[in-house]
């Protein structure tokens, strides 16, 4: 037997969930989902076992070179977090297949209004794991060699300045990879790109309609309230058109309940792991709530109840002294700072280290939309208020405050290559914090993002390793 053939059974070997854990598992509650269905533990233990290995066996590969990993089976709310992760494709294409429009959201902003009007957004990660995924059976380097196929494609389209997030999206949507209804724009600072791909979705995807909302740069006046308000009517508008339905005030202010409720969960976790005494739950545990609080795997429902879970279960670990699983009792606490972009959290966690959030992600569960008056107008407030957005002294200000929360001992602050505004900023950010604070603050371009690393990012890890020990010694 070849060399290439004992790797390729290895991987498909992989990881599995031990037998042991499957009755405390089943035991826990199941989920809930919008089309009114209803998954057991028990169904998702018979998936995440069965189904999942065969069909997606890059997921359970033992190896590391993406940073992330299903091995963590002691916190369940986690394991249930994979469910949502590996059924993002399945669950989208039988909805889409029931007349729900599937809608690509870029900037990052609050997606209520899409699902209170009976949609499901879609922002560029899951969308691009979502193309990688409709072909099955992919060992972990192939599922790296489609994606970055993908992602160069998509490069010759638009632009090699351009950030792979935005690029990688929308060569997916222009291939028919994967069915979407409609692309939203948000024209946020945040991902200066948009201003690269805006006329690619004019001239490359041009059956397939935009409705851009747009971000004033100037946010506290009435008139930028009422100017973003007025988009959002006319954005659940065409969207309730896509469906043929009306959309009332009721399903509006249902749905900004929920996802309330939803984001208070998400930061009462967070908060609880931050003032631990020992780190009780993995990295990318604590990354699964808190990109669960902006709702961001295909149900909001669905997702409220799983961090209603994943606040139980923190508190319970919290109150027993847990440590998690291969994290160091003294770790080194990190923080990330930067649009798309996250530490690789199993490599971070093997040096000593974990990371205790990313300030683009949490400025999202932070932003609840006020439950009164116009649901509109309280909508948009909520997006012209995320602290992520604002000018750089005043998000630097916000990072400061995360880090003296958060008891972070260090700061990495990165962009994605292209990222034109972001690196034009990070740097001044990592300085003040550092100033403000006394906290190490490391400064990274990065050139990778989700299963596109197979080009390779060594030199971003050795820098961070040594930034790990700097902090330790």
């Amino acid at each position: 037997m070849s060399t290439a053939t004992l790797q390729t059974n290895a991987v498909r070997e992989g990881f599995r969930y031990p037998e042991s854990i499957r009755e405390a598992f089943i035991a826990t509650p199941g989920l809930n989902f919008r089309d009114g269905s209803y998954v057991s533990s028990e169904k998702m233990w018979e998936f995440l076992t069965v189904e999942a290995p065969r069909r997606f066996p890059y997921s359970f590969s033992e190896e590391r070179i993406f940073g992330e990993s299903l091995h963590d089976y002691t916190y369940f709310a986690g394991i249930k977090h994979n469910y949502l992760n590996l059924t993002l494709r399945d669950r989208l294409l039988k909805a889409h297949a029931n007349g729900v429009p599937i809608i690509h959201v870029q900037g990052g902003q609050t997606v209520d209004p899409f699902f209170a009007a009976g949609a499901i957004p879609v922002v560029p990660g899951p969308l691009r794991g979502w193309a990688t995924s409709m072909k099955e059976g992919l060992t972990l380097y192939q599922a790296g060699q489609r994606a970055t196929d993908i992602l160069e494609a998509g490069r010759s389209a638009i632009s090699v300045d351009c950030c792979n997030n935005p690029v990688g999206a929308m060569e997916a949507i222009r291939q028919n990879l994967i069915p979407i209804d409609m692309v939203v724009p948000y024209l946020a600072l945040r991902c200066t790109d948009i201003a690269y791909t805006l006329e690619s979705y004019r001239t490359l995807v041009k059956d397939i309609p935009l409705h851009f909302i747009d971000y004033p740069v100037t946010r506290d006046t009435e008139w930028t309230v009422q100017y973003v308000a007025e988009l959002l009517r006319d954005l659940v508008k065409r969207i309730a058109q896509l469906r043929g339905v009306e959309v009332t005030e009721e399903d509006l202010w249902k749905e900004i309940k929920l996802e309330n409720r939803g984001r208070k969960f998400a930061r009462d976790a967070v908060e609880l792991v931050w003032r631990a005494e020992l780190p009780p739950i993995r990295s990318q545990n604590l990354s699964g709530i808190i990109t669960g609080g902006r709702f961001d795997r295909g149900d909001s429902l669905a997702g409220t109840e799983l961090l209603e879970q994943d606040f139980a279960e923190v508190t319970q670990r919290v109150r027993d002294g847990v440590l998690a699983p291969g994290v160091s009792e003294d770790a080194v606490r990190l923080i990330s700072v930067g649009s798309c972009f996250g530490l690789q959290s199993d490599f971070v966690e093997a040096h000593g280290g974990v990371v205790v959030g990313t300030d683009d992600h949490l400025s999202k569960i932070y932003a609840d939309v006020g439950e009164y008056g116009d649901p509109y107008e309280r909508m948009a407030e909520s997006i012209l208020s995320y602290n992520y957005e604002k000018e750089t002294e005043k998000r630097a200000a916000y990072v400061v405050d995360l880090v003296r929360r958060s008891r972070a001992n260090g700061v990495v602050c990165g962009y994605n290559w292209g990222c034109n505004y972001q690196s034009a900023v990070s740097r001044m950010i990592a300085d003040i914090v550092k100033k403000e604070t006394g906290v190490p603050t490391l400064n990274l371009v990065v050139n990778g993002l989700g299963l596109s690393r197979l080009q390779g990012n060594e030199q971003t890890q050795n820098r961070i390793e040594s930034f790990i020990e700097m902090i330790r010694h």
